[in-house]
């Protein structure tokens, strides 16, 4: 497990201003002839906002996402950069997601497959390049630890892939299994998750939501959960399940405060990808989509790259995860 340290405390912002010239009380001083015109220039109009990717005709085709972090999605906080959503309305999930053609779901549309690999970012992710080679509509998850996060969430979205954030939630049997440093706990009062959520979020930019690590307890318990998911959506996220949680009150939660989420349709056993991918593919047919979930490793990668590159022809369509969301918030 690789120590954290503490956020250090933000310069405070509300000491007094200088004393006024006591002189010049009561009165204003007579502007110069250079302030004055200054004070009558128009405003400069803010630069527009950047053009969003040009979806290509196939959703394997290349796309270069916009880059990491877009200004007006920044809230700059004590602990680092928080996603937030602009002033024109625009949201991380609107902005950092890996366009697609079937956000929207149609009739005749083909059944809809989107893949989240988590376990990056974690400390016991694994090393090196493991994305290498991974298709590009499939989606990834990297955690808050580690070095060079923001770089090597940069280069993910660089290859096409569209990123979540992975934040640990308490376990039923924690602390003996510890999802790492600044777990969500529901013995916490929820000004304290949400700090603790706030330093998680702060750890690199350029992320479309969330998705839980581990939490069997914490995402079990509505009270503690419900603050969480509020502040997900005020800051333009979505959320998904990874379904790994029995008695998860996700649906409930979110379906009530109106947050874009899924619960993933299964958890992918690596050890059994191909029956499990085969199994993920029927869901989606009967349901219209379906996400699967899995932990990265070489062999992972590898076996996703090998079904990906066979899914069309079956009449299957790969999309990003955020493109299965919307779809099944609109269906």
């Amino acid at each position: 497990m690789l120590p954290v340290a503490p956020p250090q405390p933000a310069t405070p912002d509300d000491a007094a201003p200088p004393d006024a010239d006591p002189g010049q009380q009561g009165a204003a001083p007579a502007a110069t002839g250079m302030q004055q015109a200054a004070l009558e220039a128009p405003a400069a109009a803010p630069p527009p906002p950047p053009p969003p990717p040009t979806i290509p005709d196939s959703e394997t085709g290349s796309i270069t996402l916009p880059a990491a972090p877009v200004a007006e999605l920044v809230e700059e906080s004590q602990y680092g950069p928080l996603p937030r959503v602009a002033t024109d309305g625009r949201r991380p999930i609107d902005v950092y997601a890996r366009p697609s053609r079937y956000v929207v779901a149609k009739a005749g549309d083909p059944p809809r497959v989107a893949i989240l690999v988590t376990g990056l970012g974690l400390p016991d992710a694994p090393a090196g390049d493991v994305l290498k080679g991974l298709p590009a509509p499939i989606s990834v998850a990297y955690g808050a630890y580690g070095r060079n996060l923001q770089e090597s969430v940069s280069r993910a979205r660089d290859e096409g892939h569209e990123v979540l954030l992975q934040i640990p939630l308490e376990p039923n049997n924690y602390p003996t299994v510890d999802p790492g440093p600044h777990t969500l706990l529901t013995t916490l009062p929820p000004q304290e998750n949400m700090k603790r959520l706030q330093w998680l979020m702060s750890r690199y930019t350029g992320y479309v939501g969330v998705t839980n690590h581990m939490g069997d307890k914490f995402e079990a318990t509505s009270a503690s959960l419900t603050p969480v998911l509020e502040e997900l959506k005020q800051r333009g996220l979505l959320y998904v399940d990874d379904g790994s949680v029995k008695d998860s009150t996700v649906s409930q939660v979110a379906g009530a405060i109106g947050l874009d989420y899924s619960v993933a349709s299964m958890q992918i056993d690596p050890g059994n990808l191909a029956k499990q991918l085969a199994q993920l593919e029927a869901m989606a047919k009967e349901r219209g989509s379906a996400i699967g979930v899995v932990k990265a490793s070489p062999a992972t990668v590898k076996q996703l790259s090998d079904w990906a590159a066979k899914l069309e022809a079956k009449g299957f369509v790969l999309v990003p995860v955020s493109a299965a969301v919307r779809s099944q918030r609109q269906s």
